[in-house]
């Protein structure tokens, strides 16, 4: 198999090798992935977790095991505003997107003004705004709180099936987006999410836990109240368990499977 990386801002990830097929997920700008064969213009991609999928083959640069190894090392960074205008330099050689999505990985060259300038996989380099990028702090140091502070940046944004950007989430694209954006890794979906991490009673449920349904997973804020991509709410929302609050979702509410805490 070949090596690759992601090189638009953004790539559906669909389920066949066609335009029609369903979407899986997405895929961010510097995201590496395994190539595996052509088809109708799509190549079948592999990321680090297992999860697999067909992207278009446009979407995609192949680089050599070493050269990905070696620059993935580099990104130490993420873009932390929901966008970030790239300012390309005039030496680029190859396509460079016009801006990033939230959550993206980006070297940190060097900083100028307040500029910072950063390098794609084929060393063309680019330039963001210092305001828009953040470090990719230690997973071993996230407070529930700043998961749930970070979780309701988002309230209002829509619902896409298979969306992990903030022009649409789904509920496990939503969930796992957030928790990336503090260098903590889950499964792209509810189903292998409700797998990890340790079993939480209802009534011991805290902040940043995660709270499961039948196809379904959010975020727990406390006293009966989460966060979540709901298609039943059209949007990142807050909703309730509790029958006397007024944003009370009783579907839900039956569905109910379990909790479970992740952080460490």
């Amino acid at each position: 198999m070949k090596h690759g990386i992601i090189k638009k801002n953004i790539a559906d990830l669909r389920a066949k090798p066609e335009f029609h097929s369903e979407r899986k997920s997405q895929l961010l700008f510097n995201e590496p992935v395994t190539i595996g064969k052509y088809q109708n213009g799509y190549c079948r991609v592999i990321q680090p977790d297992g999860y697999f999928g067909w992207v278009r083959e446009n979407a995609v640069r192949t680089l050599s095991e070493t050269k990905l190894k070696s620059y993935l090392l580099t990104l130490k960074y993420r873009v932390k505003s929901k966008t970030a205008k790239i300012n390309n330099s005039n030496n680029a050689t190859t396509f460079l997107p016009e801006f990033l999505f939230y959550g993206t990985k980006v070297s940190n060259l060097r900083r100028q003004d307040n500029y910072s300038v950063s390098k794609d996989s084929d060393a063309n380099s680019f330039i963001l705004s210092k305001s828009n990028m953040g470090i990719l702090e230690s997973s071993k140091v996230i407070k529930p709180l700043a998961i749930i502070k970070e979780a309701k940046r988002f309230l209002g944004v829509p619902y896409l099936w298979g969306g992990i950007s903030p022009f649409g989430f789904d509920c496990s694209g939503f969930v796992r987006t957030i928790f990336r954006t503090f260098n903590f890794e889950l499964p792209r979906d509810s189903k292998d999410q409700y797998k990890i991490g340790q079993k939480i009673t209802y009534k011991n449920i805290k902040p940043a836990d995660l709270l499961f349904f039948k196809g379904h997973v959010a975020l727990a804020l406390g006293e009966d109240k989460f966060i979540h991509a709901s298609l039943g709410e059209s949007s990142v929302a807050i909703n309730s368990l509790n029958p006397n609050k007024n944003n009370y979702r009783k579907d839900l509410f039956e569905t109910y499977l379990g909790a479970r805490r992740v952080l460490p």
